[in-house]
C-alpha cells in the first residue's frame, strides 16, 4: 500500500537531472566561446555610452548648460542603440552563435507560472529597495512621471518592446553564456553578468539602481540558468517593466 508521501527523489531533482541540465547548458553556450572577450564586455555598454554621447552633444550645443530635455528623450537613442547592437550581432554571427545567445525554447506551462511568480518577487524587490532608499533620503530606482503622448510612446517602445528582448540577449545570453563557455564557474559567470547589468542602469538613480537592478539580475539569471532559455527571464523582465510603466504614467499609485 502507498504511504501517501513522496520520496525525497520525487520532491527534488536528482543529481542525474541536475547533471543533464548542466550538460545541456554547456552545449547551448559552447558556440559563444569564440566571441571576443572585449566585445562581449563592451557591446552591452554601447547603448548607455550612446546616451552619454547624445547628452554630451546636447550640453555642448547649449554652451555647457542643461539642454532641458524631458527625461524620456534619452530613451530614443537608448532604444535605437539596443536595436542596432542586437541587429548587428544577428547579421554578423553565424546561426549557431546567434542561437547560443538568443536561446529560446518552447516553454512549459510550469515555466510560465514560475516567471509570473518571479515577477512578483521582482516587484517586491523594487518596492522594498525604493522604500529603503527614500527612508534614508536617497533617490529611488524610478523614472520621473511622464504624461505626454510622445513620452508614453517612447517608454512603451523602449521599456516594453526593446529593452526586455535586447537586454536578455546581451546580458543573460551573450555575457553569461560567453563566460560559461570560457570555463568560468556558474557563480562567477553569473556575478560578472549581473554586475554589468547593474552598472548600465546606474544612470537611473545611482547606487540605488545598482542595488535594485543587481537583485533583479539575480532572479533573471536564475531563470535563465534553470530553464536554459531566455523565455522566462524575458517574460519577467517585460512584466516588471510594464508594472513600472503604470507607475510612471500615473495609472497606479507609487508605493514608496
Amino acid at each position: 500500500m502507498g504511504t501517501g508521501t513522496r520520496s525525497s527523489t520525487d520532491r527534488r531533482p536528482t543529481r542525474e537531472k541536475l547533471a543533464r541540465r548542466r550538460h545541456r547548458l554547456e552545449e547551448t553556450v559552447a558556440p559563444l566561446a569564440g566571441c571576443s572577450l572585449l566585445h562581449t564586455i563592451l557591446l552591452p555598454l554601447v547603448p548607455i555610452l550612446t546616451v552619454v554621447l547624445v547628452l554630451t552633444v546636447g550640453i555642448a550645443a547649449h554652451q555647457g548648460s542643461d539642454p532641458g530635455w524631458p527625461d524620456w528623450v534619452l530613451l530614443v537613442p537608448l532604444g535605437a542603440a539596443y536595436v542596432a547592437v542586437v541587429t548587428g550581432l544577428y547579421w554578423r554571427w553565424d546561426r549557431s552563435t546567434w542561437r547560443a545567445a538568443a536561446v529560446v525554447r518552447s516553454p512549459a506551462p510550469r515555466e510560465l507560472g514560475v516567471a509570473v511568480v518571479a515577477t512578483a518577487v521582482g516587484i517586491a524587490i523594487v518596492i522594498v529597495g525604493n522604500v529603503a532608499a527614500t527612508t534614508v533620503g536617497l533617490d529611488p530606482h524610478a523614472r520621473a512621471p511622464v504624461r505626454s503622448t510622445a513620452g508614453i510612446a517612447a517608454l512603451v517602445l523602449t521599456s516594453i518592446v526593446i529593452a526586455p528582448v535586447a537586454e536578455e540577449i546581451l546580458f543573460r545570453g551573450l555575457v553569461l553564456g560567453h563566460f560559461l563557455a570560457r570555463g568560468y564557474g556558474v557563480v562567477t559567470a553569473s556575478l560578472l553578468s549581473i554586475a554589468l547589468f547593474a552598472f548600465v542602469h546606474v544612470f537611473m538613480a545611482g547606487a540605488v539602481s545598482i542595488a535594485v537592478t543587481g537583485a533583479l539580475g539575480v532572479v533573471l539569471t536564475a531563470l535563465r540558468l534553470w530553464y536554459d532559455s531566455l523565455v522566462a527571464p524575458w517574460m519577467m523582465h517585460l512584466l516588471v517593466n510594464a508594472w513600472g510603466l503604470t507607475l510612471t504614467i500615473g495609472l497606479m499609485p507609487i508605493p514608496w
